[in-house]
């Protein structure tokens, strides 16, 4: 097996952890109602973005097709999920140090992990 393509299977291994990372703490905490951990979300949706851009950079490298729709719709989705950890991770410090419950913070842990499901639909079915 040549080189580059040891990298990108490398690179789609570390690209399911990162997805696993954002999955599961969402499968996880879906039931709860407070004390939210949006760490293993923002990591994985970190890992998600860089993994994600060096498959592309590995795939043009070695002369595969890329479908810029897809990269950019998924590039979108994984964005979104980015933000809504580092909002869900900030607000609730936030409300932590002032004493207050992070309920209302549970449609932002839902709308992540939704939004990864979304990107493995698009990953699946976009051909």
């Amino acid at each position: 097996m040549e080189p580059l393509e040891n990298l990108r299977l490398v690179l789609l291994v570390t690209h399911f952890v990162g997805l696993g990372a954002i999955v599961g703490a969402y499968i996880l905490q879906m039931p709860w109602r407070a004390g939210f951990d949006f760490s293993p979300v923002l990591v994985g949706s970190i890992v998600q973005l860089v993994t994600g851009i060096a498959l592309i950079a590995v795939n043009e490298i070695g002369g595969n097709d890329i479908d810029t729709g897809k990269a950019i719709t998924k590039l979108s989705i994984t964005l979104v999920v980015l933000a809504a950890a580092i909002t869900g991770l900030v607000r609730s410090r936030v409300l932590k140090r002032s004493g207050r419950t992070d309920a209302a913070l549970r449609p932002v842990l839902w709308g992540a992990g939704v939004a990864a499901i979304a990107n493995i639909v698009v990953a699946v079915f976009w051909r």
